[in-house]
């Protein structure tokens, strides 16, 4: 039936008591004090306890009851209280300490069982319920976690796909996403924010599908009606995104479409100011212009970290220090060495792999 602790100073109340609920199946641990209560609960692990209220000595049941409650496991576990004492302040304290129910002595055996299995299965029912809460709440996390993962497996290959077309800028599309994770942690953005643009910010130029090779992989400037076209490439990748509406598509699109707006508002496609481009855009826009500077092009060739570091705080001509959130800048200049590490070991494993193949 079930496991009961029985609290009693009086050795003939407990005698009956626990016959009683022996009878009718129930394991039964007798204890004749509070401070016995303690040691054996424990170990018995009640699953509801009968507590006296009127106990002599240094503990009575209201405190002994509020000390069951803070053992481990016995917490929820019903109290009923039982005692001779019927006053209605009696049974408030009782109710105040952390009892279910309060049972006036002399008591009707009928009545006292009752009012136990009615607790029980209700202690039983709600330890079912959380149990089960519990499972399905496991279960639905596990599912939410593959649904992310294939939404970021989704991204990869759509960035590698990407990378086809432009086998220089391959590895600075995976690096983005690392800068930009590293980043989004040092402005003290939550981890869910710092996983998703991990994954989103890769996708920063996936628009550049739609640029002509003559103009993409062009060894040199690009003139001005080239750069009409080529500037197509924000919103081009960003309607492309857009067509999903999960929050990490969302936050790609958003990349997309912004990492070539300025925080001065000379940017491109729509002339955005300061923090009217979205945070995750504007991590992207400094990571990325610092690994261009640092990354060869068909048209330029790799500048040194020391000096890629000027130009973001000094400029060159085409790259102005108003051009970033001066906040995210900043932080990648006082954490550069964390950011650093980065390109170098990426650029190491790629000559590696170019002697090996």
């Amino acid at each position: 039936m079930g496991r009961v602790l029985v609290v009693d100073d009086n050795s003939t109340n407990l005698a009956v008591v626990g016959e009683m609920l022996e009878r009718q199946g129930f394991d039964v641990f007798a204890a004749n004090s509070g401070e016995m209560a303690l040691q054996i609960a424990p170990q018995a692990t009640p699953e509801i306890i009968l507590l006296d209220v009127m106990m002599p000595g240094g503990m009575d049941g209201y405190e002994a009851c509020t000390r069951l409650r803070l053992l481990p496991g016995l917490g929820k576990v019903p109290v009923l209280f039982l005692s001779a004492d019927s006053t209605p302040q009696s049974k408030i304290r009782g109710f105040q300490v952390g009892g279910m129910d309060y049972v006036s002595k002399p008591f009707q055996a009928d009545e006292l069982l009752a009012r136990l299995n009615t607790h029980l299965e209700l202690y039983r029912l709600r330890e079912h319920l959380e149990d089960e809460v519990d499972r399905k709440t496991k279960t639905v996390h596990m599912l939410v976690d593959e649904l992310n993962d294939s939404y970021e497996q989704a991204l990869a290959l759509l960035a590698r796909a990407g990378e086809f077309r432009d086998r220089d800028t391959g590895n600075h599309t995976r690096r983005i996403g690392e800068y930009a994770s590293r980043l989004a942690q040092l402005a003290g953005c939550d981890a869910d924010f710092c996983r998703r643009i991990h994954h989103a910010a890769p996708l920063h130029d996936i628009g550049k599908v739609s640029i002509p090779d003559r103009i993409l992989l062009k060894a040199g400037p690009l003139d001005d009606d080239e750069w009409v076209i080529m500037r197509t490439h924000a919103e081009a990748g960003a309607k492309i995104l857009r067509k999903y509406s999960q929050p990490l598509f969302q936050m790609a699109a958003e990349i997309a479409s912004c990492h070539h707006e300025r925080f001065d508002g000379s940017g491109y496609p729509n002339g955005l100011r300061g923090e009217d481009i979205p945070l995750a855009a504007r991590i992207t826009t400094v990571v990325d212009t610092y690994d261009a500077l640092r990354s060869r092009r068909p048209y330029k060739q790799p500048i040194a970290h020391e000096q890629t570091i000027r130009i973001l705080l000094e400029g060159d001509g085409r790259t102005r220090p108003e051009h970033f959130d001066p906040n995210l800048l900043q932080l990648l200049v006082r954490n550069q060495e964390l950011l650093r590490p980065v390109f170098d070991l990426d650029s190491h494993h790629a000559a590696a792999n170019e002697v090996l193949s």
